[in-house]
C-alpha cells in the first residue's frame, strides 16, 4: 500500500486541481512507480474525492501505463472517501476543509466572525491567500479545535482505507499494490499517530508506504519504520453511525 499526496494544486481557497508542475509531479511518480512494479502485480488506485487528488489518479494511471507499455493489472480508478481530505463541521455538515469551509470563509464580510470563522483562521492565518503547505497542518496537529475533524478520526479512517484496499482480492491472481492519491492532513496525521511524533508536512507525490501481514503491519516515512498492528475496533469516543458512513 502505498499513500501518496497529491501533486502541486492551484491554491487551497476553493477545490482546484493540479498546475502544470503538480502535473508533472504526477507523471514523474507514476514512472518511478512503475519501474518497481514486477510482472504480474495488480494495482489498484483509490483517490479522494477533490479534484487534486482526482488529478493525481489520472496523471499516475497514464505515466504506470506509458512507463509499463500495457494496461495488464492497472486498475480503473475508483473514489474512496476513506482517503479524503481533513474534514470541518460548517453548520453541523462535514465539509471539505478546502472545497466547503474555506468558500464560506472568504464569502464572509468584514466585522465581527461567528466561531467557526475564527476557528479558521486560527487554522491558517493566510486565508484569504490560500492555505500555504504545512503551517495550517502544524496548527490542527498540536491544538485542540471544536469544528475540525480531529487527528485520531482522521487517521483511523485512513487505517480503514488501507485495512479494506485489498478486499476481494485472490492472492492467486498475483501480488497486490494499492496506489492511493490522498492528502496530507490525514496523512500526517496517520504518520504522527503511528510513529508517536509528527515527522513533518509530506511533500507533493511524497509517499507513506503500508504492508499489510494479517493484522500485522509495516509503516515506512522517509527514514521512519514502525512495526505495528492495524487497528481492529474503533474507540468509544467515535461515533460509529458517523464513522461508517463517512463519504457515502
Amino acid at each position: 500500500m502505498v499513500l501518496l499526496r497529491h501533486g502541486e494544486t492551484r491554491g487551497y481557497d476553493a477545490d482546484h486541481g493540479l498546475t502544470e508542475v503538480g502535473e508533472q509531479q504526477a507523471t514523474a511518480r507514476g514512472a518511478e512507480l512503475a519501474a518497481d512494479i514486477a510482472p504480474g502485480t495488480v494495482v489498484r488506485l483509490p483517490h479522494a474525492r477533490t479534484a487534486r487528488a482526482t488529478a493525481t489518479a489520472v496523471t499516475l494511471r497514464a505515466a504506470l501505463v506509458a512507463k509499463l507499455g500495457h494496461e495488464q493489472g492497472i486498475g480503473a480508478l475508483y473514489v474512496e472517501p476513506w482517503f479524503d481530505n481533513l474534514r470541518y463541521s460548517l453548520h453541523g455538515e462535514g465539509v471539505d476543509t478546502n472545497g466547503g469551509a474555506a468558500p464560506a470563509r472568504l464569502a464572509l464580510p468584514p466585522g465581527e466572525l461567528p466561531d467557526w470563522a475564527r476557528e479558521y483562521d486560527r487554522f491558517d492565518s493566510d486565508f484569504r491567500a490560500g492555505a500555504a503547505a504545512g503551517h495550517p497542518i502544524e496548527y490542527w496537529l498540536h491544538n485542540p479545535t471544536l469544528y475540525f475533524e480531529p487527528p485520531h478520526v482522521a487517521a483511523h479512517r485512513m487505517w480503514r482505507g488501507i485495512a479494506t484496499a485489498a478486499d476481494g482480492h485472490d492472492p492467486t491472481d498475483g501480488p497486490l499494490l494499492v496506489l492511493a492519491a490522498t492528502h496530507s492532513a490525514p496523512m500526517r496525521a496517520f504518520v504522527a499517530t503511528t510513529l508517536g511524533f509528527d515527522a513533518g508536512e509530506p511533500h507533493n507525490l511524497e509517499e507513506v508506504r503500508v504492508r499489510i501481514d494479517g493484522g500485522a503491519a509495516r509503516v515506512d516515512f522517509r527514514e521512519h519504520t514502525v512495526e505495528t498492528t492495524v487497528p481492529a475496533h474503533l474507540p468509544p469516543w467515535i461515533d460509529r453511525e458517523w464513522f461508517e458512513a463517512f463519504g457515502r
